[in-house]
């Protein structure tokens, strides 16, 4: 499965959740690319060194030692984005924010961003399961009213039709989307004439997990697709 970003960053770590429109596979925009790669290779060896030390800036938190669930400080999103994975604990039904780190009343969560030509492996234990993917980019929505964090975002983008299909119903029988949502959706996007009709179709929330998880497809054949996935708490 071929992927891409798109974006401002800086060091995989981006506290503005708007702007990310784009749903191809191409990679970065010049600008944006040259400033992740500049920042990557002036960073490279302070990230090794907060990786060993578990020094923080920004929002304060301790850096989890080797087979513990990932912090997001702005040291715990650039360790996700240097080791290319990403390991979160919901087994309690939600992702408390002071758990991983940050005051119970951020405004908003980080955006991260995988390294060139990489990709974020992605590990969400939930109270019935996990929820797993790859993606280039891992997206935290939440508000100060509440103490958790209301959506956990990651992407998957598709070349060909086979392997979004493969997915989603690899989904239905992993997450419990609706069987006869999804094959209806499956037999009858291709017959559609419309760019309107059946391009854009949310399945879900599957719940078998323990979380709810929902998936936004965005069909664009010939170009590449995406499917959003949304991983949220069953109370929302």
């Amino acid at each position: 499965m071929s992927e891409r970003k798109t974006g401002q960053k800086v060091a995989g770590y981006q506290k503005d959740l708007r702007g990310r429109s784009s749903l191809g596979r191409k990679a970065l925009p010049g600008k944006a690319r040259k400033s992740l790669s500049g920042a990557i290779g002036a960073l490279g060896l302070s990230l090794a060194l907060v990786a060993c030390s578990g020094a923080v800036s920004g929002n304060q938190g301790t850096a989890p030692n080797s087979g513990e669930f990932d912090s997001l400080t702005s040291d715990g999103a650039e360790r996700i984005t240097s080791q290319g994975s990403a390991k979160l604990d919901m087994t309690k039904g939600k992702l408390e924010k002071e758990t991983v780190g940050l005051p119970a009343d951020a405004a908003k969560g980080p955006l991260i961003f995988a390294q060139d030509g990489r990709e974020i492996l992605i590990n969400i234990a939930g109270p019935k399961g996990t929820v797993t993917g790859s993606s280039d980019t891992l997206k935290f929505a939440t508000d100060p009213a509440r103490s958790d964090f209301k959506e956990v975002t990651f992407y998957h983008r598709f070349d060909t039709w086979e392997d979004l299909e493969k997915d989603v119903r690899d989904a239905v029988s992993r997450y419990g989307l609706d069987a006869d949502d999804a094959e209806y959706w499956l037999q009858n996007v291709n017959k559609t004439s419309s760019s309107v009709d059946l391009f854009k179709h949310r399945l879900g929330p599957g719940t078998s997990t323990g979380l709810a998880v929902t998936y936004d497809i965005v069909y664009d054949f010939p170009d590449p697709s995406v499917i959003s996935v949304r991983v949220s708490p069953l109370e929302g």
